[in-house]
């Protein structure tokens, strides 16, 4: 079961006093003489991959003693297949992805989360559409065999909709926002920046539902590890306490992180780009709820027949890790 909001937060809150209470010191030296482990980190030009590069590029993997390199992907997707492939060792992406990838047998954990949002992402919609069974007899596209598909198939239930009502256009996350502006869609399922650049593509557009309305899935991005990570917990901690530290740094430098979301996402207003980023909690974390969003996107899965055997989100996750910090 989802939780709600409310308790959500509290979650978040009680997870990070627990994890300052346990941390080390973030001033303490750290073993670079030792040797550095040698790590490559995937990661995306969107908001959910913005910690991965500050984690590289301000050092706080080398603190902990680990030498790492940046690889960009289009989206956490092909970043995550990387890992599996061994072209990387690191990225964050949400659930879908690892629950495909793990029913396969590939060799990725998930060591945490590092992301959080109930308004990153939602369905755009145009004017003629205000309450969910305006969909029907409309056009909306969305990429098949994703998260936005998962969700949309839980809004559909959840509002007791007919499926078979509503023209689902299957299309790619680049082809979407091009495809509404055109008015060949009259709704679709994307994520920041691209809700509001679709909402600015067309005009009467507007965000009709955010992802997290009815609890239905607030969005969390995953820490995706590899062998080099998972086989060894002493790796796996200090990657972790990296990032525990790249989010203290973001929150206490918002203008630094906004001034790069704007070089990588292509927003261009500050206010713009501060009112997406106070949808995203960067909080490092790994509790009940994450891990049961995973087990309801692996049975999803196995359900429309995208996997064939059942899957056990605890096999391919190591919750213990988080508060080993």
């Amino acid at each position: 079961m989802f939780v709600r909001k409310g308790r959500f937060a509290a979650a978040l809150v009680i997870t990070a006093l627990t994890l300052s209470a346990c941390g080390s010191d973030p001033s303490s030296p750290t073993t670079e003489g030792a040797g550095k482990q040698a790590l490559t980190v995937a990661t995306q030009p969107d908001f959910f991959g913005i910690p991965l590069y500050f984690a590289v590029q301000k050092g706080f993997l080398a603190k902990q003693g680990i030498d790492a390199k940046l690889q960009e992907f289009p989206t956490g997707v092909e970043g995550t297949e990387a890992v599996v492939t061994g072209q990387a060792d690191l990225t964050s992406v949400a659930g879908y992805p690892v629950a495909s990838l793990a029913a396969k047998g590939a060799k990725v954990k998930i060591i945490g989360h590092n992301a959080t949002s109930y308004g990153w992402w939602g369905i755009i919609v145009d004017s003629s559409i205000a309450t969910p069974q305006d969909l029907y007899g409309k056009t909306i596209a969305l990429q098949s065999n994703s998260t936005a598909s998962y969700w949309f198939d839980r809004f559909v239930a959840f509002h007791k909709l007919d499926k078979s009502k509503i023209k689902v256009m299957d299309a790619k996350y680049a082809q979407l926002v091009p495809a509404f502006a055109k008015g060949d869609a009259n709704a679709i399922i994307h994520f920041e920046p691209n809700v509001t650049k679709a909402i600015n593509a067309r005009p009467g557009a507007r965000l009709g539902w955010a992802g997290g309305d009815d609890d239905l899935l607030p969005f969390i991005g995953y820490v995706v590890a590899g062998p080099k990570i998972f086989e060894n917990q002493e790796v796996g901690v200090k990657v972790l306490r990296a990032l525990r530290e790249t989010s203290s740094y973001m929150k206490s430098n918002q203008g630094e992180v906004i001034a790069f979301i704007k070089s990588k996402t292509g927003i261009t207003d500050d206010a713009e780009a501060k009112k997406i980023l106070s949808k995203i909690d960067f909080s490092l974390a790994f509790d009940p709820a994450s891990v049961d969003q995973i087990q309801q996107v692996a049975d999803y899965q196995l359900e429309m027949g995208n996997i064939k055997n059942k899957v056990d989100a605890k096999s391919y996750v190591i919750t213990d890790w988080v508060s080993a910090l």
